[in-house]
């Protein structure tokens, strides 16, 4: 009998070797790391919120949840609710169950943050990125994109975006899977729109519902539909809904997807609908477009460039196309714009701008659209600009990982300061504080304005530097938002172990809280000075007789000078 030798083509390469890469970071460095118990760490930040519906649920206290300071709120009818969806945990629970039935069966301790449920998310995230991966890549197929196109974009959309962070260095996030969800449904509208099916539209409701569910902002992606299709809308739903029976069901399973978080809010709850987000909104009248795209603090074309470039050529390529351009603008714009709306434009700790990982196989399709329309040399030119903006995208995963880079509020200096940046001798190596104000829809009130403190200018160590604010003065706010700003002027070494400390005490000065961040936003050398600005979000106090302590923790006992330092409290009713 003869065997056709096996045949693989460039882009089923590269998912080839986009898998195996994964698999041994995944292993040597997510899973093991210098500790050998990195693993420890994969279920976190907003990850803790979206896995807590598995353990909630299979140790049946769903509706008896105790509020914490995260992702537990507590309802206007004294109810606690997740605010986050259930859809990740979801797509995430077939990873998760076998670990769990395998322990029950077996009689073992189950611990829901332990090893194997720590090591059952990344594999999970793996598992959709090359689902995701694969559906991008039928996607292109159906573009009749050439395969060396292909596998490049292919090795771009995973190394040259924060897609590859988010898969394997914090997986329980909700991205990836989002990513690949979408991914699937691009390609299916595509698929759709050359050849409908019954069986398609049913799937398409699947994958609609899912993807809503996971993060329901995604809702969103349906507005691409028409820049996949060109502009045939009509043809696209009669094709959609020329079979009733398809139809119907489709319809039927979408809001039976959909229901399934609204079943889990009234058991939380008691309640079907709730706004689950408490205290957290959208500014629609101050959305803050450009430092949405643009601030080096976590702006989606700093951090993610390719997709400039891609945007860039495709509106040089498709320039005479009117009709795509249009189409293109009729989903970037309101995303855009919906998404620099939120109240945390920045969507706190990350990697660049998160929130557009979901969407990226659309930007790399404008690439992957753009390179094939191009001439050889300016295809080569720009492969040439993309693999820079790759590099970089890789060495400054590197840096944040490393925490060289700041989790939340990186600036124009900090960026500078440490643009090329590697080595232990940089880890947390940036200081300053810059919360934004919480969301608030009555305004604010002065608490305290512009309070001084005497200083002589003199050296010193500032150990015994205290000033107490009273809980009595915030109680009646739901949160408050200290405003901090000195100078300060190195006199010996760098104030690399000074950092301001602000701590939440009971009232007999029992710590409950602390934040620490270091003076001065840079190192600065001997005889240099600066002025530092300080923004920090305060937790609404439980009792009156709380308290709040800023105070300098010295643990070198480097000397400096402190001067014009100054308190401005606001609160929000």
């Amino acid at each position: 009998m003869d065997y056709k030798p096996l045949h693989i083509t460039k882009s089923q390469l590269a998912i080839v070797l986009i898998a195996v890469f994964s698999i041994l970071f995944i292993y040597l460095i997510r899973w093991n790391g210098l500790s050998g118990q990195n693993y420890r760490s994969i279920i976190k930040s907003d990850g803790i919120g979206y896995y807590n519906y598995i353990p909630s649920i299979l140790q049946g206290n769903i509706n008896k949840q105790e509020v914490n300071t995260t992702f537990l709120i507590r309802t206007n009818n004294d109810r606690v609710v997740n605010k986050y969806f259930i859809g990740t945990a979801i797509v995430i629970s077939p990873f998760v169950l076998p670990v769990y039935i395998y322990q029950k069966q077996k009689r073992i301790p189950i611990i829901f943050s332990s090893e194997y449920y720590q090591k059952a998310i990344s594999i999970a995230a793996l598992f959709y990125l090359l689902i995701g991966l694969v559906a991008f890549r039928k996607l292109l197929i159906l573009y009749n994109i050439e395969g060396r196109i292909i596998a490049f974009v292919i090795f771009a959309i995973f190394a040259g975006t924060n897609l590859s962070y988010y898969t394997l260095l914090e997986p329980s996030m909700s991205h990836v899977y989002s990513f690949s969800f979408i991914s699937i449904f691009l390609f299916l509208i595509k698929k759709i729109s050359i050849e409908p099916t019954p069986k398609h539209t049913i799937i398409l409701a699947v994958l609609l519902g899912l993807i809503i569910i996971i993060r329901p902002i995604n809702f969103i992606i349906i507005l691409s539909i028409p820049f996949i299709i060109n502009g045939n809308i009509k043809n696209f739903l009669n094709s959609i809904i020329k079979n009733k029976k398809s139809f119907l069901i489709s319809f039927l399973v979408f809001f039976g997807i959909l229901f399934l978080q609204s079943y889990i809010w009234h058991l939380q709850t008691g309640k079907f609908i709730i706004w689950s987000y408490s205290n957290e909104g959208f500014y629609f009248t101050k959305p803050q477009l450009f430092k949405f795209l643009f601030s080096l603090r976590k702006g989606f074309f700093i951090y993610t460039p390719i997709t400039l470039l891609a945007i860039l050529l495709f509106l040089i390529t498709f320039r005479k196309n009117k009709k795509q351009l249009l189409n293109l603008l009729l989903f970037f714009i309101p995303i855009v714009y919906l998404l620099s709306s939120w109240w945390n434009w920045y969507y706190g700790d990350s990697y660049g701008s998160r929130v557009m990982i979901e969407f990226l196989s659309l930007f790399i399709l404008l690439f992957a659209l753009s390179l094939s329309k191009l001439s050889t040399r300016w295809q080569q030119s720009s492969v040439i600009i993309a693999s820079l903006f790759i590099v970089l995208n890789i060495f400054q995963t590197y840096q944040y990982y490393y925490q060289i880079l700041s989790y939340f509020d990186m600036n124009t200096e900090k960026y500078i300061y440490t643009f090329g940046k590697f080595g232990e001798e940089n880890r947390q190596i940036l200081g300053g504080n810059n919360d934004i104000i919480q969301y608030h829809t009555s305004g604010t009130s002065i608490i305290l304005k512009d309070y001084k403190l005497s200083n002589n200018h003199k050296p010193g160590y500032y150990h015994n530097l205290e000033v107490l604010l009273s809980g009595k003065q915030l109680a009646n706010y739901s949160s408050s938002y200290l405003q901090l700003s000195c100078k300060t002027e190195i006199i010996q070494n760098v104030l690399s172990k000074v950092n301001w400390q602000i701590s939440y005490t009971d009232s007999l000065k029992n710590v409950i809280t602390s934040t620490y961040f270091k003076i001065n936003e840079i190192p600065l050398i001997p005889g240099e000075s600066r002025f530092n600005n300080y923004a920090i979000r305060l937790p609404k106090p439980i009792f009156a007789s709380d308290n709040y302590i800023i105070k300098i923790s010295n643990t070198t006992n480097t000397e400096f000078i402190l001067s014009d330092i100054k308190i401005t409290l606001k609160g929000i009713k």
